[in-house]
């Protein structure tokens, strides 16, 4: 009998407390957006395509927008994938940043635009690395851009304010998780930290760095419960390395690094 109460005990924890089920795995960044006329969608960043890549909530295709990258530099971010935030007429706009990095004097530049679906720019920001939408209520909505020269030491920071002429739902401030989360300090003296993210429901994978001409000079076991490594340089000779997180066959989260 203790055996028979005990499984109806399970079976009913079971039912009560079920698996939360996986509905899709997607091997990039990405994060949901409300938009005002078409709904809620899932949208991620390709970088190695220059694309943001729009699903609708069942995972099918809704549409893809490329985006203007110049020869060298990298996609760093996405934001506010919105419907009536940049105009007044419901257009599907986003905003995103990008970076190039100098291997001579070891420095990152960034630059931010928001353009419409069809490529229209609407805003260039040179310089800029974050960008916020904040609501003023009675006096509209802004949009803040950070914008930094890593060209002078030390470093220095601009703050630049834009006036929007729409408004931003509840749901499209989020921002990808970011692809981009760049090593540091870089250029590396003594130690790197490279922040990584594996794949849902994955436990484990492999950090995997090579040289310049693709010889891989380390391999190390990453795991889900954190979400950075620390690695020396000692080891390591003085150039530029390549590192790529590999799980289930599967590789991604690539980025550079240079070793002083």
């Amino acid at each position: 009998m203790k055996k028979i109460v005990l499984s109806l005990l399970l079976m009913t924890s079971g039912i009560a407390f079920g698996q939360i089920p996986l509905e899709n795995n997607y091997s990039y960044s990405g994060t949901y957006s409300r938009l005002t006329v078409s709904g809620y969608k899932f949208y991620l960043m390709d970088v190695a395509l220059a694309q943001c890549r729009i699903f609708n909530t069942n995972h099918t295709p809704w549409k893809t927008l490329n985006l203007s990258v110049p020869t060298g530099n990298y996609l760093y971010d996405l934001k506010y994938l919105s419907e009536g935030l940049f105009t007044s007429d419901n257009s599907l706009c986003l905003g995103y940043v990008y970076y190039i990095y100098d291997e001579i004097t070891a420095i990152y530049t960034f630059n931010a635009k928001i353009v419409k679906e069809n490529g229209t720019e609407l805003l260039s920001i040179p310089g800029c690395q974050y960008m916020e939408v904040v609501d003023l209520e009675s006096e509209g909505f802004k949009l803040v851009a950070y914008c930094y020269d890593y060209s002078v030491s030390p470093y220095t920071i601009q703050t630049r304010i834009y006036s929007l002429p729409g408004q931003l739902t509840a749901t499209e401030n989020h921002t990808l998780p970011a692809a981009k989360n760049l090593p540091y300090p870089n250029p590396a003296l003594d130690y790197i930290n490279i922040k990584y993210r594996l794949p849902a429901g994955s436990i484990s994978g492999n950090l995997v760095i090579t040289d310049l001409q693709g010889k891989i000079t380390d391999e190390l076991i990453i795991n889900s419960n954190a979400d950075r490594i620390t690695l020396p340089t000692g080891r390591y000779k003085p150039g530029m390395y390549i590192y790529s997180v590999e799980s289930n066959n599967q590789r991604f989260e690539t980025g550079r690094f240079l070793v002083k």
